[in-house]
């Protein structure tokens, strides 16, 4: 049967949470879940997250130690995993923290909707990926993927579209930054031969930056085969040194610093809003997207900024 979670008590998950084909997890404003190091959230029916912009009504997702130093520490626990059968997923603002792969969506979806739906939401700190796509559809606004060993993996085609999004690690102690912090492709190998599917993909009025680690090109694209082929890469500020190829693309801003209000990795310390003097500043396309990720209204009739937060 379907089932409601509320915010009354925090819920700590052992061993797995499986929610099966056909059925329902709603979470309710305010709650948190912990989850054990070796307990997966698998999703075959469909999660709704139903947060809100107060940051005590969000709904937050992390690991279950909560004692120095390992209340911080990335891969903490596995992620939570939408697989073949799962259907109209729904987050509205979620906090995903410390996991080793915090969304992993796979499969098409199984009506017309996206299989997946984030908004307002933060992934954060995930050890090995914070969003993992594979032929799949994702549609996510006002998000941030920040500090994950790759943040954003979308392969072997799909359906995507991420809109005033900021993807964006910087190399700490806990997570080296040496991965694109997207990276997009309509295949994957089997047995070094690669396996391809259409691709349709949109990203508009997102940031995507990475900074002190090894990686010139932050956006990589890669292309095999003859199938359906559409990136769109439309007003975004990105750092890359070699443009993708097979794209299509307006508005871009390449290769100066989003000015982030506040980046302090030795404290660990991450504020993603912009400055006054950010190039993202205004330089957003209207998108119809009329607040951010702190719930504040982006502007009508004059262009918004760049990325998940605006400059209020």
């Amino acid at each position: 049967m379907d089932e409601t979670w509320n915010n009354d008590l925090p819920y700590v998950i052992l061993g797995s949470l499986i929610i099966d084909a056909g059925k329902k997890l709603t979470i309710n404003k305010g709650s948190r879940i912990y989850v054990h190091a070796d307990a997966p959230i698998i999703v075959d029916g469909t999660l709704e997250i139903k947060g809100e912009k107060d940051t005590v009504d969000r709904v937050y997702f992390r690991g279950d130690r909560l004692d120095e130093p390992y209340n911080d520490f990335p891969a903490g626990w596995p992620g939570i995993f939408f697989r073949a059968t799962s259907r109209d997923n729904l987050l509205d603002y979620a906090v995903i923290k410390n996991a080793y792969q915090a969304l992993v969506v796979v499969d098409p979806s199984q009506n017309a909707n996206p299989k997946l739906v984030l908004n307002e939401c933060i992934v954060d700190n995930a050890y090995d990926a914070g969003i993992i796509a594979v032929t799949s559809s994702i549609r996510a606004t006002n998000c941030l993927i920040s500090n994950c060993g790759k943040n954003v993996i979308l392969a072997k085609g799909g359906d995507y579209q991420f809109t005033h999004c900021t993807v964006a690690s910087f190399s700490n102690s806990y997570i080296p930054h040496r991965d694109p912090v997207l990276f997009v492709s309509n295949y994957v190998l089997v047995n070094n031969s690669p396996v391809t599917a259409d691709l349709t993909a949109l990203f508009r009025n997102c940031i995507f930056w990475g900074q002190d680690g090894t990686v010139d090109d932050e956006v990589v694209v890669a292309k095999t085969g003859n199938t359906i082929f559409n990136v769109n890469f439309d007003y975004n500020l990105w750092k890359v040194q070699n443009t993708p190829a097979n794209i299509t693309s307006s508005g871009i801003i390449n290769n100066q610093y989003p000015a982030f209000d506040s980046i302090n990795t030795t404290k660990r310390y991450y504020d993603f809003r912009l400055k006054d003097e950010s190039p993202a500043k205004d330089k957003a396309t209207n998108a119809g997207i009329t607040i951010d990720l702190d719930g504040k209204p982006r502007p009508v009739g004059i262009a918004p900024d760049l990325g998940s937060y605006e400059r209020q």
